[in-house]
């Protein structure tokens, strides 16, 4: 009755134990899952701030122009 009982007890802990390792491999999965997506954002927000520094220097460089042009036009 007691080799049942521990018999019963071994066959739970076996069973926790596979599902344990089941939550593991999961785990595993969406955390590689989730690393490369984090990579893939990480190249997306590089690419939008040298995309904003372009746009930046070329806002400068129209800000010039615009100064320019009223300077030649207030010349008049």
């Amino acid at each position: 009755m007691e080799g049942d009982y521990l018999l019963e007890i071994f066959e739970i802990l076996e069973e926790k134990i596979y599902e344990l390792v089941e939550t593991v491999n999961s785990l595993k999965k969406t955390n590689e899952e989730l690393t490369i997506k984090l990579k893939e954002k990480e190249e997306e927000a590089r690419g939008l701030k040298r995309e904003m520094d372009n746009l930046l220097g070329e806002k400068e460089q129209v800000k010039q122009k615009v100064a320019h042009l009223i300077k030649c036009v207030e010349a008049l």
